[in-house]
């Protein structure tokens, strides 16, 4: 059954109310917590982690001549793989994790990204997945900044020193090794006379840029960065954003500079690159030729797949604190767009014939245009120079969406009362305005409260998108864990299940409140007439 479906039984007009919660959802709820819970202490006979490395499929570049070609979004990689290889076709995804899991299906034959980034790929899917051996092509990254900016030349000074020094070797050194122990960060307690520096990076490239424990954005580029910054004078702030939506916050003013990329001429056009930070090649992953066997059994897999998906570098916090965000823009946004609905409603019946149309036009634009495009928008143009958090940019995009769908609903509810009852209401003496909210509206709120329980259920899942603004809610926070993991399905299943369990949570508290709300759920008392 749908959301609306389940909205709608709690308004059945028999006046009965069905058990709450439904022994359906407690069954559910209680098999999949059974479940979890076995993975977690059941030993894994053969971690994937412990596996010896795998023989690709493929030996050279020539070998992949049509092939199919898996890039992330943002990614300029195709450029280079199109110069040595005649006839291929490509194919972009968010992360690498998901490029991964594309070759691992059979959907793409190959997948391109920096050969760091590949090695560690490859290390934690092993026996499904392996190293070209032969390489793309070298590539030189930097950081870059809005055309013109002064931090450009002033990055290049302590780029060139520190590469003299041996400091650039040393956090090569000390970000590429598998040992986790010493990722360790500066604190940023040093003074910063000359404020604060945003830095926006993807987060989802180790080990250039990746979330670790606790949520902290870690890596390469992030510390080199601090060093930086705290040689300038500043303090950082670092956002972690999607890899196609750094290029909007760099030129629109919400970063002052952005991490790490390819320098290409068309970039370069765009904006200013620093100094190479770290000389590196780009690389290929192709299936193993041990196809994707794996010596475990299903439990273990689960087992190590829902450590490193929780457990890990506490990892569940940072799907908490996405479920918290989540939450939070859901209920702000819904209460203010169903004002704003109920304004719109008023509107039109003010009988003011330009504000009809002016509500009619933002419907319409509202209707006509995405959410995502809306969103972006809003965070990139319209608060493009101002310093407007990204969560209260979604409360306003959502809002607006909401606030247009529910006054439609409203008005397609009031609309179709009887013109008949307002009039008789008039003719008893009440004012236009007291019959509307006494006669008028009461009635229309029974039509239209099921249709909004719906469609606030629905708002919950469409905030799914904020991530394109640095907003990091429960989708981005799977996002995240996928690309420091590189398991693209145990993530995405949680995220899923996490977002199921609290839409049927939530549809459960609306059937409640909808019942509440129907008159006919309460019994009538007539004065004079003594209940038996």
């Amino acid at each position: 059954m749908n959301d609306d479906g389940i909205v709608h039984g709690a308004l059945r007009r028999s006046g009965r109310r069905s058990p709450i919660p439904r022994p359906s959802l407690i069954t559910a709820l209680a098999c999949v917590l059974a479940l979890l819970g076995m993975c977690v202490f059941l030993p894994a006979s053969a971690r994937a982690d412990d596996q010896p490395g795998s023989e690709p499929s493929y030996q050279t570049l020539n070998e992949l001549s049509g092939k199919r070609f898996a890039y992330v979004n943002g990614s300029v990689y195709y450029q280079n793989v199109e110069e040595k290889i005649e006839g291929t076709e490509r194919d972009f995804y968010p992360s690498l994790a998901e490029c991964v899991a594309a070759v691992e299906a059979g959907k793409e034959d190959a997948a391109v990204q920096l050969s760091y980034c590949c090695q560690l790929a490859v290390n934690r899917r092993p026996g499904t997945v392996a190293l070209l051996p032969e390489p793309v092509a070298n590539v030189s990254e930097g950081f870059f900044f809005p055309k013109g900016s002064e931090l450009t030349a002033k990055f290049n000074d302590l780029i060139k020193r520190f590469g003299n020094e041996g400091t650039l070797a040393k956090l090569e050194k000390k970000w590429v090794v598998a040992d986790e122990s010493g990722k360790t960060l500066p604190n940023q307690d040093w003074e910063a006379p000359n404020g604060t520096l945003k830095f926006a990076t993807s987060g989802v490239i180790e080990p250039f840029s990746y979330v670790g424990e606790g949520g902290v954005a870690k890596g390469y580029d992030v510390e080199l960065a601090l060093l930086i910054a705290r040689e300038l004078g500043y303090h950082l702030e670092i956002s972690t954003i999607p890899m196609d939506s750094i290029f909007a916050a760099v030129s629109s003013g919400k970063a002052d500079f952005g991490g790490t990329l390819t320098q290409t001429p068309e970039r370069s056009a765009a904006c200013d690159f620093s100094y190479t930070v770290m000389p590196t090649t780009i690389s290929v992953i192709v299936e193993s030729k041990d196809g994707a066997a794996r010596d475990e059994s299903l439990f273990a897999s689960l087992s190590s797949s829902f450590r490193k998906t929780f457990i890990e570098e506490s990892r569940w916090k940072l799907i908490l604190s996405g479920l918290g965000v989540t939450v939070l823009i859901s209920v702000c946004a819904g209460s203010f767009g169903l004002l704003l609905g109920y304004v719109t409603v008023l509107a039109r019946r003010s009988g003011i014939r330009w504000v009809g149309k002016l509500v009619d036009g933002y419907q319409a634009l509202m209707g006509g245009i995405p959410l995502v495009v809306v969103l972006m928008v809003l965070y990139y143009v319209v608060f493009g120079s101002l310093n407007v958090a990204g969560e209260i940019v979604a409360i306003i995009a959502f809002t607006l969406a909401f606030g247009s769908t529910a006054g439609s609903t409203m008005w397609t509810a009031v609309d179709g009362i009887d013109i008949i009852q307002e009039e008789t209401g008039l003719a008893l003496g009440y004012t236009r305005k007291a019959v509307f909210h006494k006669i008028i509206f009461p009635q229309a709120r029974q039509q239209f409260t099921p249709q909004l329980m719906g469609q606030f259920v629905s708002l919950v899942k469409d905030t799914a998108i904020v991530g394109y603004i640095a907003v990091q809610d429960l989708t981005r926070a799977g996002d995240l864990i996928r690309a420091r993991t590189m398991d693209a399905f145990f993530p995405l299943i949680s995220i899923a299940l996490v977002y199921f369990l609290f839409c049927r949570l939530l549809a459960w508290l609306l059937r409640k409140v909808a019942a509440n709300l129907d008159v006919t759920n309460h019994p009538r008392k007539i004065e004079g007439v003594v209940e038996q």
